[in-house]
């Protein structure tokens, strides 16, 4: 295997994602069998983790059985009915109520399953959330609303695989499920994770597909550990919060049989997809699993969603971004951070030394819990984005985006490697031999989904295997606020080129701070009319369909223009905006160019003027 795809240690303070407790949680227990097993059973990884109160299987409408954990307000069934939050899961259900157990001690159920197929669940996982998953749903969201302990009020809720879960959840005829809180999703998670721009993140595939691959099975996912639950009765202890028993199965003969039927998906079946309409050898396309797939019932059912995304978050921000554009008349609150995959670590470039996340904990809940209670006191109707500014440290509010007073600013790329707002009247071509070494490094957008705080360092170094281009410096601060378009005219010395742009901050020292970037495969350059497309995909979209595909004739120039994902941060006086283009990510990305070395001969001037339009205002202090 390839030295970048394998898999990274998870940092400590990641711990709290559901994927790297996962890998967190598979530590030597008791190993004890028989009855009182699990209650006695330790876990070896996580504190906070706490086995739930009730935990049995519920039958789904083809018969199959799909595992729930309870947990009640004070431990016990409540006598008053209460409210039931929803998390639909493919990490274990018995991890989940480290991330939920202030809303258990605010008097939220908590109903946490594992999904059909996943873990403990019976049922085949030929796909992730495929057509049977998603139709559990209406008799999850029935089975809740129908318990004596229940007040008819159910909201899903999730971050990552689990916020797709609730954001497709919004698309179901339910009528018990009031809303939901939707935290770090991928809308379009061929776009906005596995394939962005095109282009294979073949790191995440590889790492979270094996090590989802290795739960499902019963094994554990943490390098160096031989558990085998199927296998070995004995070793299914130590699995737990992973894989968990039902109440009443002491000796896992259930939780064992459940894993005999699992007939699970390979990242290898996604090797040769390369198009947003290509299946897979499992016979699935990614889209259909997306919550972008399910936009008609999202916008038909209008259940109000509070979204949650990051501009240092894979697609995340996109994401959030993607959905508010889509379903225009859904009531629909937005939070845009610069927090990593978990928002519990802050991750804005510009404040390296600071940790604790914005908003912190006790905000975020506030925030979440007080959503929850305006559903169920007068109803939610409203439309707001808040959004963090990076540089910045704060939170700004707005009912469009981009936000008022933006405006698309053009520099155009031109003589000596900088960027001009006036177009030049000179033309000229900048060549560049693609440096395949080239790469963001360990802690970014991508490692954080699956673990890793993104902690972006001084990018001076990394920019010396790129051609850049840059701004003169700005007289006032100024504000970046929305989706940066690269067009780029351009000829390859291969008929296969990508292309990795970055946005980055300048500064008077030289120091260079990350914005922003995006990646594109060229074959997929063609302009896409928007009326022909699943969802609203923002400025410079493109369809990513093979029947599109244009090929590249090496050496004949050609235009590439594309989206970068979009970002909010605050640029000071004295600093400069750059452009830094790559031909490669060796850190997450597949290497195309066919393997053979790669040359792009950059255009700019005259009618072929290259360029980059950054979405701007002047700053000032709201």
């Amino acid at each position: 295997m390839p030295s970048h795809l394998r898999t990274r240690r998870t940092s400590g303070l990641l711990a709290g994602t559901a994927l790297a407790l996962l890998l967190a949680a598979c530590s030597p227990g008791t190993g004890l069998t028989g009855e009182g097993a699990h209650e006695d059973t330790q876990p070896a990884a996580e504190a906070g983790v706490r086995h739930s109160d009730r935990s049995y299987y519920v039958e789904m409408a083809d018969g199959v059985r799909v595992a729930m954990s309870l947990y009640y307000p004070g431990g016990a069934e409540p006598e008053t009915p209460r409210p039931t939050i929803l998390v639909q899961t493919r990490y274990g259900r018995e991890g989940m109520i480290r991330s939920f157990e202030r809303f258990v001690e605010a008097g939220y159920v908590l109903a946490s399953v594992d999904t059909r197929g996943s873990t403990s669940s019976f049922g085949p996982r030929r796909v992730d959330i495929g057509p049977a998953e998603i139709a559990d749903m209406d008799v999850l969201i029935g089975h809740i609303a129908a318990q004596p302990w229940s007040d008819g009020n159910v909201f899903a809720q999730g971050t990552s695989y689990m916020a797709d879960t609730a954001d497709i959840a919004t698309s179901r005829p339910a009528p018990a499920l009031k809303g939901a809180i939707i935290r770090e999703v991928d809308f379009d998670v061929f776009l906005q994770l596995f394939f962005p721009g095109g282009v294979a993140n073949e790191w995440f595939l590889q790492n979270w597909g094996g090590a989802t691959k290795m739960a499902d099975e019963g094994r554990s996912p943490r390098p160096g550990e031989d558990y085998d639950c199927l296998a070995r009765a004995e070793d299914c202890a130590p699995l737990w919060p992973i894989l968990a028993p039902v109440d009443g199965d002491d000796d896992y003969a259930l939780l064992r049989e459940a894993l005999a039927g699992r007939q699970r998906w390979a990242p290898d079946d996604y090797a040769q997809m390369e198009f947003h309409d290509d299946a897979g050898l499992n016979g699935y396309v990614f889209f259909q699993s997306a919550p972008a797939a399910h936009l008609d019932g999202i916008r038909r059912e209008a259940t109000p969603a509070q979204v949650w995304g990051s501009w240092v978050d894979g697609g995340t921000a996109e994401a959030a971004l993607a959905r508010w554009r889509s379903a225009p008349d859904v009531p629909m609150e937005i939070w845009l951070t610069g927090n990593d995959h978990s928002n519990r670590v802050l991750a804005d470039p510009f404040l390296p030394d600071v940790e604790t996340p914005r908003p912190g904990p006790d905000n975020q809940f506030a925030v979440m819990d007080g959503f929850y209670s305006r559903i169920m006191d007068s109803g939610y109707d409203d439309r707001i984005i808040h959004y963090y500014v990076m540089g910045a440290g704060e939170y700004r509010e707005t009912a469009d985006w981009p936000p008022e007073g933006v405006a698309e600013t053009d520099f155009f790329l031109a003589a000596g490697n900088t960027l001009s707002t006036a177009r030049p009247d000179e033309t000229g071509v900048d060549v560049y031999h693609v440096d395949f070494t080239a790469q963001t490094g360990d802690r970014t957008r991508w490692s954080t989904q699956f673990g890793t705080a993104p902690a972006y360092s001084d990018r001076r170094g990394e920019d010396g295997k790129l051609i850049v281009f840059d701004t003169a410096a700005f007289e006032a601060d100024m504000e970046v606020a929305g989706t940066p378009v690269i067009e780029l005219y351009v000829a390859t010395a291969t008929d296969d080129p990508v292309f990795h742009v970055y946005l980055e901050d300048v500064a008077p020292d030289g120091r260079v701070t990350y914005l922003t970037e995006g990646q594109f495969r060229a074959i997929q350059r063609a302009p896409a009319d928007p009326q022909t497309l699943p969802y609203d995909m923002g400025p410079a979209p493109h369809s990513y369909r093979r029947e599109d595909a244009l090929p590249v004739v090496p050496g004949e120039q050609m235009t590439v223009e594309f989206a970068l994902f979009p970002v909010a941060a605050r640029i000071e006086a004295g600093h400069r905006l750059r452009v830094a283009i790559a031909g490669t990510d060796a850190s997450y990305f597949r290497r195309y160019s066919n393997g053979e070395d790669e040359v792009f001969e950059i255009a700019r001037g005259g009618e072929a003027a290259s360029r980059v339009s950054v979405p701007m205002r002047p700053w000032s202090d709201e």
